[in-house]
């Protein structure tokens, strides 16, 4: 029932608060942001979204009064049960954060250990830590083809950080066994996971002319990361591939729905776009942040519809783009501009990521100190292009008698994939009728003939028109008053 699915959006979107469109075709505008949701944390290092239990968990710290700083892992929900926000807090500070796929446990990195919690509707119980060498730098965390992945870089303080030797490792399959290191780095090291076991392990570059090597794998059936086989190689690329020129400036990363595609967001280069599989370049069909803009974030929605930049501009230029994922699909992505002190004013880097569905697109953004944060969903129906159910009349409302609307459904832009009709709900007091729905002809006209119930009075018809692949859905309420039937019988005494 259409009906229902607009209540329930709408719910999300007061909780959350929400970016709107712009009306008409107007969708290449730049729209500005609404109000976001102030995160209590005084820093950002990792988000990421636990479809099963619907909640976006973001890890960072907090500073007490005192200026003392411990961490804090976020669960804000966007549908499920529980509380509306769920917190794990650490008595050091922590980076990183991940969620096993079944929402079961979380995870989030300490200096000489991960944390781990078992999650239950908003509720974390803290479970045995996992172990893993020690950290100075802050953790990155990822879980990809069922293993819990994260970096490790020992140092004194923060300031030696730049030059650490650090490694990627695995955990183990049980908590009281050591973790397996992968890999050795030299620098700082980002992770990302994918469709299918993939990982991508990305260092930061030390300098402009250094020259980062990104590389792809594929997480394996080995028992155990220790012996070196828990992962496949599949390809590695350095963007400075003739030795001049800046390397790769990472942002963030993320694969497609399929895993054939990697999209790079790079702070010289803006976004490109790799194999998945075999980290090769590849052409980038998409309409880039515009100009002046500095890439920070990019994410490919899980159901393979959506695709959105996001990044950091001044003034109101737009922060962030989602299009289609789908380049054949023609039409100017929906541009969005975060400048508002309730808002923040910029995309943080690796701050998007999508919920399984594809139906929000969740939003960390800054102030430009980078020391308060916000949580924004965008709903991606905003992007769709607006419908219409127009020209609606009715004949005449005889109680008992057969009723005959007609009207029209506008679709802006592109045709629809499918065949579109109309839903249908009848509300008689406190009787609710779905009925049949109602197809629509190809000049955008239909027709629904009903009989009306007996009794005469109000009866409120709900035409709807759920969507499709490129339009938004629509409403259209019509209240009709019937009236008794004339009598037949003659009259008598004449």
């Amino acid at each position: 029932m259409l009906l229902t699915g607009v209540l329930a959006g709408s719910v999300l979107t007061a909780v959350t608060g929400t970016a709107s469109a712009a009306s008409g075709a107007a969708a290449a505008a730049v729209v500005p942001s609404g109000p976001g949701w102030e995160l209590s944390a005084a820093s950002f290092t990792q988000m990421t979204v636990d479809e099963a239990g619907r909640r976006v968990w973001i890890a960072g710290d907090r500073v007490d009064p005192d200026g003392s700083r411990h961490g804090e892992v976020v669960g804000v929900l966007y549908g499920g049960v529980g509380p509306a926000v769920a917190r794990a807090y650490g008595a050091a500070p922590l980076s990183g954060v991940a969620v096993e796929p079944d929402g079961s446990k979380l995870y989030a990195g300490q200096s000489d250990h991960i944390a781990g919690y078992a999650h239950e509707n908003g509720s974390l119980s803290p479970l045995d830590p996992v172990p893993a060498p020690a950290d100075g730098c802050g953790r990155e965390l990822v879980h990809t083809g069922g293993r819990l992945f994260f970096t490790s870089r020992p140092a004194a303080s923060p300031e030696d950080c730049s030059g650490a030797q650090g490694s990627v490792s695995v955990a183990a399959a049980s908590t009281d066994a050591p973790a397996g290191v992968v890999m050795y780095t030299g620098t700082e090291v980002h992770l990302e996971g994918g469709p299918g076991g993939l990982l991508v392990t990305a260092p930061e570059r030390w300098s402009p002319t250094d020259d980062p090597d990104l590389g792809i794998y594929r997480v394996t059936d080995g028992a155990d990361g220790a012996d070196g086989n828990v992962l496949e190689f599949l390809g590695e690329r350095r963007f400075a591939e003739d030795g001049t020129g800046p390397g790769m400036d990472f942002r963030d990363a993320d694969f497609s729905a399929d895993g054939s595609v990697l999209a790079v967001a790079d702070g010289v280069r803006g976004t490109v776009l790799l194999g998945g599989q075999d980290a090769n370049f590849r052409e980038n069909p998409y309409a880039p942040l515009p100009q002046g803009v500095a890439p920070t974030a990019v994410a490919f929605s899980p159901d393979g519809k959506w695709f959105a930049q996001g990044g950091a501009a001044s003034g109101d230029t737009a922060d962030l783009t989602l299009a289609f994922a789908d380049p054949s699909v023609e039409r100017q992505p929906l541009r969005i501009s975060f400048e508002d002190e309730a808002a923040g004013h910029r995309v943080v880097p690796r701050g998007m990521e999508f919920s399984g569905d594809g139906q929000q697109l969740f939003v960390v953004t800054s102030d430009e100190a980078g020391t308060k944060f916000w949580l924004h969903t965008i709903q991606t129906r905003e992007a769709l292009t607006p419908s219409r159910i127009v020209d609606v009349a009715h004949g005449p409302a005889v109680a008992g008698g057969p009723f005959r609307v007609t009207g029209r459904l506008d679709l802006d832009g592109l045709e629809p994939t499918e065949a579109p009709k109309i839903t249908v709900l009848r509300m008689n007091g406190s009787e609710v009728s779905d009925l049949p729905p109602v197809p629509v002809a190809e000049d955008g006209t239909f027709v629904l003939e009903d009989v009306l119930p007996d009794r005469a009075g109000d009866v409120f018809y709900v035409l709807g028109y759920a969507g499709g692949e490129h339009h938004q859905l629509s409403e259209h309420w019509l209240a009709v008053e019937t009236v008794e039937a004339p009598s037949t019988v003659p009259r008598s005494g004449r």
